[in-house]
């Protein structure tokens, strides 16, 4: 079993599953500790797409998230978001949605004030990010992690926040105008 712990906040040091890496890409600890020193997250709606294990949706609970929404549609992934939630008593703070994003971008109508974009690097697309833009609201931000190789035009809604690599793994923030 795959696990890691959360690095800050209210849960810091508890433990939380992983998928198999076959199946996810998990955030390392350095790059969460970098986001959340970019992005507040206390009393914010979160979305974590792409959600795997959840590392950052959890850690973003951990530092006062008001509740977290995980979307992953990997039956493995969701069974163990499903375990993660538990174990932390996290029942009343997420939520955990079984469907492609492509599918939750297309269905859902509540927005959030930070969206966590973390796809597959293969999967990785402009036109995935501009599906999901309706998932965040006027004044929040989108959170993307893609390869450094990764080169796109920020989708006019959105203004560009600041990116920084971490080795393979470049954070995107992009703040919904």
């Amino acid at each position: 079993m795959i696990t890691t712990r959360i690095n800050s906040g209210a849960y810091r040091g508890q433990s939380i599953q992983l998928p198999s890496q076959s199946i996810t890409r998990a955030v390392s600890g350095k790059v969460r500790s970098a986001i959340f020193n970019v992005v507040d997250v206390g009393g914010c709606s979160i979305l974590d797409l792409f959600a795997g294990g959840g590392t950052l949706g959890f850690e973003a609970l951990s530092l006062g998230a008001s509740n977290v929404t995980f979307v992953d549609k990997s039956l493995s992934a969701i069974r163990i978001l499903r375990n993660n939630v538990k174990t932390l008593g996290l029942e009343r703070e997420a939520t955990v949605v079984s469907q492609s994003v492509e599918k939750f971008s297309l269905n859902n109508t509540k927005t959030f004030d930070v969206v966590f974009f973390d796809p597959p690097y293969r999967d990785f697309s402009v036109a995935l990010v501009k599906a999901v833009a309706n998932l965040v609201q006027l004044g929040g931000i989108i959170v993307i992690s893609c390869s450094v190789k990764t080169n796109f035009e920020v989708p006019s809604e959105y203004s560009d926040a600041g990116q920084k690599a971490y080795g393979d793994t470049k954070i995107v923030y992009l703040q919904k105008k």
